[in-house]
């Protein structure tokens, strides 16, 4: 920005203010003549040259600029100046008395008027940047990766200028100390809460937590899973929930956004976390409850508070400072990372597959579980795993007997939970709610050949489905189904995966006839190329279908024509 100027005659009566922390030969100055007036000066670099610049200034911002804690952000005052008007990324050129503009607004408010300013400067430097910018050009300036990448080149660069070691000591002390009182705060308003925690509902402290949302709960009660678990629900009309499992309480939840129950939400989220609203963004949360459990990110966010996990949901992936997302708060005695949410239990998707009888044994309907299964996968609520046993042929390989333990796996579209139904053979059935963690520790039992159990439809069923042909082993799979071939090309880009399900056209069998498996190889890239693109020419080729194995997925593909010929 500056540079070493020679140094010029003040003039009688004029004394030299410099703006640097520390006095020097260096601009930006400000010389202050015996009438109270001065001129600010700076020197700019511009097409390869520097170009000195005066602009007058008034008695009450040299009594500003005089003071020792506020001199050298006047730094900032010229910075803003030098990048509006003269950096190449600027919109357009702008004159220099726009650039005294902003000086002014800056250096020329009340005291507290400009310590509200750097404060939220400090805390924030690239979004003042970009407010001073606006308020150049009185709109929203066209942000672009190069001015990000210059703002924080400036920073980094001007920032030892205008900040001693001992502030940024002293700065760093300050933020310890107010993270540290944040902390006491919150745990302390969070630990009626965490001390009701696996205690039960007659306890002393779960009492507390009732009134503190109000009393008078309306009450539900419902079984989950099999074994079955006795879940019972307070639901308070302040937006607050406490749910309790076999008789003690697994979770506390604040309904921030408004429920049926709730139609304001939770009204007292403003004393729960202080200065927090519901229309808070993921950045003051953070802000108000320390930064997440390390991982622990996402649509949702999980923050160790005092002796449990606040886990705080969003409506969507939002942007940090995008306001109105914060949907649901939930307190439990451990971190659900790796586990199932509590307030999952509900899930209007997948929370009503188990159909219960108290006929049948283990209380499970078996049939009828089966069918109301098989219906999600065919809506498209559930996805099945396919590596475990088919839902259509869970009864005829436990008739058999030929396997210890018959289970189905599945997973929800709306929660993601897991389903693993499984059928003993000497024992109940059992239906539990897993985590992905949970499915990956466990290895499904080894499926018999279907000549062993099953009869001569599914035997034959068995024989005209799509076989594997070839694989790379990574990036695509080859079926084949009579005469047609088919491909599963793996996508990826960056952490996010998928796969292109395509039938190979005339043109494109010949081309792998001719050149074997490297032709695959190719196809396999110029897919993943496109596939994340809104234009990708190969979406409309897949044949992929919620739930579906690829397997399934062809046959659907192939039974459709015939149908349609029907």
């Amino acid at each position: 920005m500056s540079r070493r100027r020679a140094r010029k005659g003040q003039g009688e009566g004029v004394r030299r203010l410099w703006l640097l922390p520390d006095p020097g030969e260096d601009e930006p100055f400000i010389d202050v003549g015996e009438d109270g007036r001065g001129t600010l000066n700076v020197s700019v670099a511009r097409d390869g040259r520097h170009d000195d610049f005066s602009f007058v200034v008034t008695a009450q911002h040299i009594a500003v600029a005089e003071r020792s804690a506020l001199r050298r952000w006047a730094v900032f005052a010229v910075l803003f100046g030098e990048l509006a008007v003269f950096h190449a990324d600027a919109a357009r050129a702008r004159p220099p008395g726009t650039c005294q503009q902003v000086i002014d607004t800056i250096l020329g408010g009340t005291d507290s008027e400009v310590e509200r300013y750097l404060t939220r400067m400090n805390k924030r430097f690239l979004g003042g940047l970009r407010d001073s910018l606006a308020l150049l050009s009185k709109a929203e300036l066209t942000r672009s990766w190069e001015r990000e990448a210059f703002e924080k080149r400036l920073w980094f660069g001007v920032e030892p200028l205008i900040m001693s070691n001992a502030e940024r000591a002293r700065r760093a002390q300050e933020t310890h100390r107010t993270a540290a009182e944040r902390e006491i705060a919150v745990r302390k308003t969070f630990e009626p809460y965490n001390d009701a925690l696996l205690m039960a509902e007659h306890d002393g402290v779960v009492q507390h937590v009732i009134e503190l949302f109000g009393s008078s709960p309306v009450i539900s009660e419902f079984q989950v899973g099999a074994p079955a678990h006795h879940d019972r629900y307070l639901t308070f009309g302040s937006g607050g929930e406490i749910m309790l499992r076999d008789g003690s309480v697994k979770a506390v939840f604040f309904h921030v956004q408004p429920t049926e129950a709730a139609p304001h939400g939770f009204t007292g989220l403003g004393t729960l976390i202080p200065g927090l609203g519901r229309d808070a963004s993921r950045s003051q949360v953070e802000e108000a409850l320390g930064k997440p459990v390390a991982g622990r990110t996402g649509p949702s966010t999980t923050h160790s508070v005092g002796g449990g996990f606040v886990k705080v949901f969003y409506h969507t992936w939002a942007k940090r400072d995008a306001p109105n997302h914060l949907k649901l708060i939930q307190v439990t005695a451990e971190d659900t990372y790796a586990k199932t949410d509590p307030s999952d239990e509900r899930c209007p998707c997948c929370a009503g597959m188990l159909v219960r009888t108290a006929s049948a044994s283990g209380g499970v309907d078996v049939g009828a579980t089966i069918t109301a299964l098989r219906n999600g996968v065919a809506a498209g609520r559930l996805r099945q795993a396919h590596t475990w046993v088919a839902l259509q042929d869970m009864l005829s390989l436990h008739d058999s007997g030929l396997m210890e333990h018959v289970a189905a796996q599945l997973g929800c579209a709306i929660c993601h939970r897991h389903m693993v139904f499984a059928l003993h053979r000497d024992a109940d059935p059992t239906f539990e709610y897993v985590s992905l963690d949970d499915t990956r520790r466990r290895t499904p039992e080894q499926v018999p050949p279907v000549e062993q159990w099953g009869d001569a439809d599914r035997i034959a069923r068995e024989a005209q489905r799509p076989e594997q042909i070839a694989t790379d082993g990574n990036s695509w799979i080859l079926f084949a189904m009579g005469e047609q071939l088919f491909m599963n090309a793996r996508c990826w880009y960056s952490a996010v995966e998928g796969s292109r399900l395509i039938r190979l056209e005339a043109a494109e069998v010949r081309q792998y006839e001719r050149d074997g498996e490297a032709y695959l190889s190719r196809l396999q890239e110029t897919i993943n190329r496109t596939w994340t693109s809104d234009e990708d020419p190969w979406r409309s080729r897949d044949l992929t279908q919620g739930g579906m194995s690829d397997e399934e997925a062809i046959e659907a593909s192939v039974a459709a024509p015939r149908e349609e010929q029907t």
